[in-house]
């Protein structure tokens, strides 16, 4: 049902994009293409993550242009809090966290400006939508685990045989990549953007949406005592800089 809902999505945006006629009575040079680069924030009930973007875009109508990109993501489960270790450490930990979670994927997609800024200091408000295959980077979670009478070392974290008494604190996040497994999936991401520039061919601003990552095929456990998921949405806030060229 959700592959259903976000190709439909996907067809009738299109649709609605490429039916834009250009404007003929539109004064001024239109910039045929753009790319910005974004960093983003995204939160599902309270879990906080962050990611980067860019987008590049070609002008397909006065008002509408297709885009693509790469998005890079972490996904954090709803239930990590951070700890603070008993004996110590500096490095805090995510108590009871199994494995984390970064998704790499490359987008297809398409801005319909819905608001043109007529003059310089205006804003330009548009409609963004991204869909694409999501590569997520799935990697078991090393903790630093004290021992009698010897420095601690880092092991994979064992709900059955580690407690907040031994642990104390995270090891470095690359303790575990060799074990990751690549799990696939599909991603789409769709807001508002807002350029605040107050020069024409610059890009400055932000947007604010939904995505979310669906792995049909596997569900993902990423938090002890909870269920595995296939779907992970999450709301994100994202600033972008950028370049309009002719």
């Amino acid at each position: 049902m959700m592959r259903k809902l976000f190709i439909g999505l996907s067809l009738s945006i299109s649709l609605l994009g490429f039916s834009q006629e250009p404007d003929k009575d539109a004064g001024g040079t239109v910039m045929r293409r753009e790319f910005s680069f974004g960093l983003n924030f995204n939160a599902n009930a309270g879990a906080n993550g962050w990611g980067t973007a860019f987008d590049y875009s070609i002008q397909k109508t006065y008002k509408y242009k297709q885009s693509f990109g790469f998005t890079g993501t972490n996904i954090r489960h709803p239930k990590e809090f951070n700890v603070v270790s008993v004996n110590g450490s500096s490095r805090g930990y995510f108590y009871g966290k199994l494995n984390s979670l970064v998704c790499f994927i490359h987008t297809y997609g398409g801005k319909l400006i819905l608001f043109q800024a007529k003059r310089e200091n205006g804003i330009e408000i548009s409609y963004k939508w991204h869909l694409g295959p999501s590569f997520g980077l799935l990697k078991p979670v090393y903790l630093k685990i004290a021992k009698f009478n010897s420095n601690p070392i880092d092991e994979r974290y064992n709900p059955a045989v580690h407690n907040a008494e031994n642990i104390s604190g995270r090891s470095p996040w690359t303790k575990g990549l060799g074990e990751s497994e690549i799990k696939i999936g599909l991603f789409l991401k769709t807001g508002f953007d807002f350029n605040f520039s107050t020069v024409t061919n610059k890009i400055s601003g932000g947007e604010i949406g939904f995505m979310v990552d669906f792995f049909p095929t596997s569900a993902l456990q990423l938090a002890h005592n909870n269920p595995s998921q296939k779907i992970f949405p999450s709301l994100y806030l994202q600033f972008n800089l950028g370049q309009k060229l002719y």
